[in-house]
């Protein structure tokens, strides 16, 4: 138990120390109550900011969540784009997260595993919508279990009968041509 909480409280230094060098926006506080997953790269259904998409730098937002539902083994990150052309674009997936992590820091390699995405790379890869105004759908799930199996399985079929809880952040991006 004391070395849980060492690497909790280890957790959250290093979260706050980095998360305080974003510069984009200020800090916001996590919604009370609930599951919550906030950006302090960009606020809840605003512009996601060109530096986090392929028009800037793609550089991986800051995300912090809060109040994970109890019985929380491990966390889930999925962010999809459901305007793209050919349906949902998976931009980010990223497995075994440990609910000592209070957050992800801007452009930092997160503590878990990074699953391959629809550009096919593993990590992160920020938007990039080829005409018109997208929305970009963070969704954080709370899970009952410590391990991706990955495999042949979709990555909905492993986290949904699994999800204690999910919360969302959405962020918009239009290409400015």
């Amino acid at each position: 138990m004391a070395q849980k909480r060492m690497v909790f409280i280890f957790a959250a230094a290093a979260f706050t120390a980095l998360a305080g060098c974003s510069g984009q926006v200020p800090q916001q506080p996590a919604p009370a109550g609930g599951f919550s997953l906030v950006s302090d790269s960009f606020h809840a259904d605003s512009e996601i900011p060109s530096e986090f998409t392929c028009d800037g730098k793609n550089t991986q937002p800051a995300l912090r969540w809060s109040n994970l539902p109890s019985g929380t083994r491990s966390l889930a990150l999925v962010v999809r784009d459901p305007d793209a052309p050919s349906g949902h674009f998976l931009h980010w997936a990223v497995v075994d997260i440990p609910p000592v992590v209070p957050g992800f820091a801007l452009g930092t390699r997160p503590p878990a595993r990074e699953l391959r995405n629809d550009a096919g790379n593993n990590g992160y890869t920020g938007p990039c919508p080829p005409s018109g105004r997208h929305r970009y759908i963070f969704t954080l799930y709370a899970l009952d279990s410590e391990s991706y199996a990955g495999g042949n399985a979709r990555l909905e079929d492993y986290l949904d009968p699994r999800s204690l809880g999910k919360a969302v952040l959405t962020g918009l991006y239009q290409r400015k041509k």
